[in-house]
């Protein structure tokens, strides 16, 4: 008698494993999730530099760049992070060739976010600018002049060119990239 109750509860506990890491997998997928960043050249970096990771990871999957992609792709397909001098990159690839970096430097007090992906016009593209100020400076921002954007040509195709928006406050500016009239990219930075 005993074999048999023994054989079920194995058998329980695997479809209950296997249950397990099907939901796992499904969840995983979901919208909203965050994909941890493979740790790549920091799993070797000093424990400050791993916990600069963490920290950096945290506000960039709680702002709105990672949420707008979120929202638009699913769920990023991969992530990596890495160390470049004292320079730590996080680097998100999502569906259709969407794209999400970020870089910050405690020592120079330097970080930058730059978001590629197709579908936004101007003024989405502005309005998700200012949700990232506001994100990364409280609801003041860092003195931004939305009003006397400065154009840069730039860019390898013709056509390409940015619309630049710079702040009173640590060096800060937001950056809108175009090839012709479609906005590819955009970028906020700063250095204090």
């Amino acid at each position: 008698m005993a074999r048999p109750v023994l054989r079920l509860t194995c058998s329980n506990a695997t479809g209950f494993i296997f249950a397990l890491s099907c939901f796992a997998a499904v969840a995983s997928g979901l919208p909203g999730q965050t994909r941890q960043c493979v740790p790549g050249e920091l799993a070797n970096g000093t424990e400050s530099y791993q916990k600069q990771s963490r920290d950096l990871q945290q506000r960039v999957t709680v702002g709105p760049f990672y949420k707008e992609l979120l929202r638009k792709f699913g769920s990023p397909k991969s992530c990596n992070a890495k160390l470049d001098g004292e320079t730590i990159t996080l680097s998100y690839a999502f569906r259709n060739h969407a794209h999400l970096e970020a870089r910050a430097s405690s020592s120079i007090e330097y970080s930058q976010q730059r978001v590629d992906f197709r579908g936004l016009n101007t003024e989405q593209a502005k309005a998700l600018l200012r949700a990232a100020e506001s994100d990364s400076f409280g609801l003041s921002g860092c003195g931004m002049d939305w009003d006397k954007p400065e154009t840069d040509s730039t860019g390898k195709q013709p056509g390409s060119h940015a619309v630049v928006f710079r702040g009173d406050s640590c060096n800060c500016q937001g950056r809108v990239l175009y090839e012709g009239n479609s906005v590819v990219a955009l970028i906020l930075s700063n250095s204090c």
